[in-house]
């Protein structure tokens, strides 16, 4: 099984390394940063795709990448927009249009890990 992680922060760190545990699933990790807490946490090397994903190009990355499953590992601040006014309604928006696509997509929050990220 091929998943798509996006996201690398502190909470697509956590998910990584669940996901590490199952050898028989290949992970390709997005993040548009190149030392995202993944990387500096160990968990990872690298970021396997290092760009920001807008509703203009997640569907040029999903048909490059194929994968079986989306997971949505994001939080407000991993987006870039934890400072801005309307910064949740915006990660709403792009999960929404990643949603759209053929894969099966699933959204992560700190809750799923016990706590808040």
């Amino acid at each position: 099984m091929k998943v798509l992680v996006i996201g690398a922060g502190k909470l697509g760190a956590q998910v990584i390394s669940q996901l590490k545990k199952n050898p028989h699933i290949k992970m390709i990790v997005a993040d548009v940063r190149e030392r995202p807490a993944a990387v500096e946490q160990g968990i990872i090397d690298k970021v396997d795709l290092r760009i920001h994903l807008t509703p203009l190009n997640i569907g040029d990355i999903i048909a490059d990448v194929k994968p079986d499953l989306i997971l949505l590992a994001r939080t407000v601040d991993d987006w870039g927009q934890g400072d801005m006014p309307m910064g949740t309604e915006y990660v709403a928006g792009m999960e929404r249009e990643i949603s759209r696509t053929s894969v099966p997509v699933i959204p992560v929050s700190g809750r799923t890990f016990g706590h808040s990220c």
